[in-house]
C-alpha cells in the first residue's frame, strides 16, 4: 500500500484495462509523483491516455467501434449473424425482435449465456493516508471496513443495454430486412460486409458506461448512480500532443498570451481591479459626450427606419439607438486581444514567434501547470496528464524540460502521467518512473514496468539482485535506454564488433533486420548476461554477440577442445542448464543442437563454433576466413608481409629483435600483435570492401536468426 508522505490529496495507484482497442489486458501502475509512459510511434500510448481521460475526466466521450479490438467484433459476429439471418429471412415482423431475437442474444434471465462483444473494462485503484487525507467525497464507496484497508475500487465498464439495443434494431428493421433479402443477389460478400458493419454500429450505439464501486478484488459489486458520480472524484488535466501553437512568422495565435492572460485572472488583485475598470473608463467617455453624442447620432440616422416600422405595428416600436456599457467581460476581452507575449531579449522586444516552437511549447507547458495548481482539490483525485513534452526540442532541451517536471511534480506533491517516445527522457527520467508500452503484433500492445522490476530486485535479500538493481539504473543513465523503443537488439562486446555490424546492416540479404529499429548495445564480455531479466520482461528478440575466450596460449585443435572459457556472459547462460563448467567442446556442442537459443527463442548467443576454424575472438575469425587458415597454420614473416600488402588490410606482423627474422608465425601471433590497433583493422576490413567475404559463420547465422 502506497504512503503518500507529507501528500495532501489521494493517489491514483492502479488501473487494470481489458479489451481496448489494441490492448487485450494491460496494467498501469502510477507512480506518487511522475509516471513515464515510453512507447514508439504507433505502439498505444495516446489510446492509454485518451481511455483514461475518457473514464476520469467530466469531458463527454463516446465509445466507437474503433474502441474494441478487430478480434471480438469478428467472434460476436460470428455468433450473432446467423441469428440475424435466419430472423430476417424467416419473415419476422418487428413486434418478434424482443422475443425471437433479443431473447437468444440478449436473454433476461441470468442463468442464460449472453452473446455479447467483450467491450472495456477499467478497474481503478485508489489510496489515501489515514492520517492526512480527506476522505469525505469517498466515503460512500467504502467496502471494507479493516482498518489496516486505505483504498478505495472502481469499476468502469462499457455495457450493452438490452432496451436501447431492440429500440435501434426496431428503428432499422426495414433497412437490415431489404439487406438480408438482396444478399442473394450478385456482390454478396460486399452485401453481407455492410450488414454486419450495420450490426456492429447498432450494438455500440446501444451500449453505456456503468459505474461500480467494490471491495478488493473487484467483486461485490455496488451499482453507481451513473458515470458522473465516478468522474466527480477526480480532477484531471491532461496536455495532448497536438498542441495549439503554431511556428508562424506572425504571432497570430497568441497562445502564450492567451494563457498567461488566464493565469492572471486567478489573481485576486486582478478581479479587484476588474471590478472597479469598466466605471473608471466610462467616466472620460461620458466627461467627453462621446456616449451621448453616439446616441444622438445613431438616433438621428435610425429615425426614418423607425418611422416606417411603426406603421406596421401601432406605433410600438420605441427608440433605437447606440449605447454604451462596458462589463467586466469586456474589459477581459479587450485586454486579452492587445496583450501580446514579448521576449526582451539585450534590449529587443520580441514576439512569440521569435524564440522558436520548442521554446514556446515549454512555457506553455508550464503555464498550463501552473493554471492546473491553482484548481487542484484535497477531495479529489489530482492528476495532470503530459502527452509527448519533447515535441519540437533538442536533445539537451528536453533533457533539462523532463528534470524540471520531475521537480515540478515532486515539489507540488502532484500525480501526473507523461507520455514519450524520446531516449533523452526515458535516459534522464531513470527506470524508477518507467512503464513501456511495446507492440507485439499488428493489433496488439502490452504495457510493462521496469520499475517494479527493480523495485523487486531493491529488495531482495540476495547481494546479485541488488547490484542488479543498481546497474539497471547505471544502464539507462549512460544512455542504453534506446532498448524501451527497439524492435529488435543486439548486445556486442566493443567498437571493432559496432563497425562490423553496421556495415553487414547495409547488405542487401539483411535489408530486412535494417528497416527494423534495432537497439545496438555495447556490453564488453561479462555484462551481457545482466541485460537477462530486462530483455525477458519487454520480450525483446536479442542476439548476443560474444567471444569463446579460451586459452590464447593453444592452437592446436585437441587441446581447444579440452580448454575451460573465460567469457563469463557464455558460462551464465550456460550453466543455467547444466551443473558443469564448460568446456570448448561442450560448447561446441551446445551450438550445434542449438541451445545456444534461450528463454523460448526470445534470446541467441552467437559465439565462435568449430566451423569458425577454432577461433577464439572476432577478428581471429574473420582474418581466417579470409585466408583460408585453420588455427593451427603458420607462415613466415615475409610471407605475412606479402598478404598484408596484397590484401590492404591492418594487421602488425611481429617484428622483436629476439625473433629470427623469417620466423613462422601463426594467425594468433599475428593478432596478438595487433591487438593495440584492431579498429584500425576493421576500418581496413570495410574500406577494402571485405566485410561479406570476412563475415564469420556465427555472426551470419545469429543476424539470420535475429531476421526471422
Amino acid at each position: 500500500m502506497r504512503r503518500n508522505i507529507g501528500g495532501i490529496q489521494m493517489k491514483l495507484e492502479k488501473m487494470i484495462i481489458k479489451n481496448y482497442r489494441q490492448f487485450e489486458r494491460a496494467e498501469l501502475k502510477f507512480d506518487n509523483d511522475v509516471t513515464i509512459v515510453a512507447g514508439a510511434n504507433n505502439s498505444g500510448k495516446t489510446s492509454l491516455i485518451t481511455l483514461i481521460k475518457n473514464v476520469l475526466s467530466s469531458e463527454k466521450a463516446i465509445y466507437k467501434e474503433t474502441d474494441i479490438s478487430a478480434k471480438n467484433i469478428k467472434e460476436w459476429l460470428d455468433k450473432v449473424y446467423p441469428l440475424f439471418e435466419k430472423f430476417f429471412c424467416d419473415e419476422k415482423n418487428v413486434e418478434e425482435v424482443e422475443t425471437d431475437l433479443l431473447d437468444k442474444i440478449l436473454p433476461e434471465s441470468e442463468e442464460e449465456e449472453k452473446l455479447v462483444l467483450e467491450t472495456t473494462e477499467i478497474y481503478i485503484q485508489v489510496d489515501y493516508d489515514i492520517n492526512t487525507d480527506d476522505i469525505k467525497l469517498f466515503a460512500d464507496y467504502i467496502m471494507d471496513l479493516d482498518e489496516n484497508e486505505h483504498s478505495f475500487y472502481f469499476i468502469y465498464c462499457y455495457e450493452i443495454s438490452r432496451n436501447i439495443f431492440g429500440k435501434n434494431i426496431a428503428e432499422n428493421f426495414e433497412k437490415i430486412k431489404k439487406r438480408f433479402k438482396e444478399l442473394t443477389d450478385p456482390n454478396i460478400d460486399l452485401k453481407k460486409r455492410y450488414l454486419k458493419e450495420l450490426l456492429v454500429k447498432l450494438y455500440i450505439n446501444s451500449i453505456k458506461p456503468t459505474c461500480y464501486f467494490c471491495d478488493s478484488s473487484y467483486a461485490n459489486k455496488c451499482k453507481m448512480d451513473d458515470a458522473k458520480e465516478l468522474k466527480n472524484l477526480f480532477n484531471i488535466k491532461s496536455i495532448m500532443a497536438s498542441r495549439p501553437l503554431d511556428d508562424e512568422d506572425s504571432d497570430h495565435s497568441h497562445m502564450l498570451s492567451k494563457q498567461m492572460i488566464k493565469m492572471v485572472k486567478m489573481d485576486d488583485k486582478w478581479n479587484d481591479l476588474i471590478g472597479n475598470l469598466p466605471d473608471e473608463l466610462l467616466q472620460p467617455i461620458q466627461e467627453k459626450e462621446i456616449q451621448e453624442r453616439v446616441r444622438e447620432t445613431s438616433l438621428n440616422s435610425l429615425q426614418d427606419t423607425i418611422t416606417a416600422l411603426e406603421q406596421t405595428n401601432g406605433g410600438q416600436t420605441g427608440e433605437l439607438m447606440l449605447d454604451m456599457n462596458v462589463s467586466e467581460e469586456d474589459i477581459s476581452d479587450l485586454l486579452q486581444r492587445i496583450t501580446k507575449t514579448t521576449y526582451n531579449v539585450d534590449g529587443y522586444f520580441l514576439g512569440e514567434a521569435s524564440q522558436g516552437l520548442g521554446y514556446s511549447n515549454m512555457i506553455y507547458m508550464h503555464l498550463q501547470l501552473q493554471e492546473y495548481e491553482k484548481s487542484m482539490d484535497p477531495l479529489k483525485v489530482n492528476i495532470f496528464f503530459i502527452e509527448e513534452p519533447e515535441s519540437h526540442m533538442h536533445p539537451q532541451m528536453q533533457q533539462v524540460f523532463i528534470k524540471y517536471l520531475l521537480e515540478y511534480y515532486q515539489k507540488k506533491i502532484l500525480q501526473g502521467v507523461i507520455t514519450t517516445h524520446s531516449n533523452e527522457m526515458v535516459r534522464v527520467a531513470g527506470i524508477s518512473h518507467l512503464r513501456v508500452i511495446r507492440k507485439i503484433g499488428t493489433f496488439t500492445s502490452n504495457l510493462y514496468n521496469p520499475a517494479l522490476l527493480v523495485e523487486i530486485l531493491k529488495q531482495s535479500d540476495d547481494a546479485e539482485d541488488k547490484e542488479l538493481a543498481n546497474f539497471f539504473d547505471w544502464f539507462f543513465e549512460i544512455g542504453y535506454s534506446e532498448i524501451v523503443f527497439a524492435d529488435k537488439a543486439i548486445l556486442y562486446e566493443g567498437d571493432t564488433e559496432r563497425l562490423l555490424i553496421k556495415k553487414l546492416m547495409t547488405l542487401p540479404k539483411y535489408k530486412k533486420l535494417s528497416q527494423q529499429y534495432i537497439a545496438y548495445i555495447q556490453v564488453g564480455g561479462a555484462y551481457a548476461y545482466n541485460y537477462r531479466k530486462l530483455i525477458n520482461l519487454l520480450n525483446i528478440k536479442t542476439l548476443i554477440i560474444t567471444d569463446l575466450d579460451y586459452n590464447k596460449k593453444l592452437i592446436n585443435p585437441d587441446e581447444i577442445k579440452k580448454s575451460d572459457i573465460t567469457n563469463s556472459t557464455i558460462k551464465n547462460f550456460y550453466q543455467e542448464f547444466n551443473s558443469d563448467d564448460p568446456n570448448v567442446e561442450k560448447l561446441y556442442k551446445w551450438y550445434e543442437e542449438k541451445q545456444n537459443i534461450l528463454d523460448d527463442g526470445l534470446i541467441y548467443v552467437a559465439y565462435q563454433a568449430a566451423v569458425d576454424g577454432y577461433y577464439r575472438t572476432l577478428e581471429e575469425a574473420m582474418l581466417g576466413k579470409f585466408f583460408d587458415f585453420d588455427v593451427s597454420m603458420k607462415l613466415r614473416r615475409s610471407e605475412w608481409e606479402k598478404k598484408k600488402k596484397e590484401s590492404k588490410l591492418k594487421y602488425s606482423v611481429p617484428n622483436n629483435l629476439n625473433v629470427e627474422k623469417d620466423s613462422e608465425f601463426s594467425l594468433r601471433n599475428i593478432l596478438n600483435s595487433t591487438s593495440g590497433n584492431k579498429t584500425d583493422f576493421m576500418y581496413s576490413v570495410i574500406l577494402n570492401g571485405f566485410v561479406e567475404k570476412m563475415e564469420p559463420n556465427y555472426i551470419r547465422e545469429g543476424l539470420k536468426w535475429l531476421m526471422e
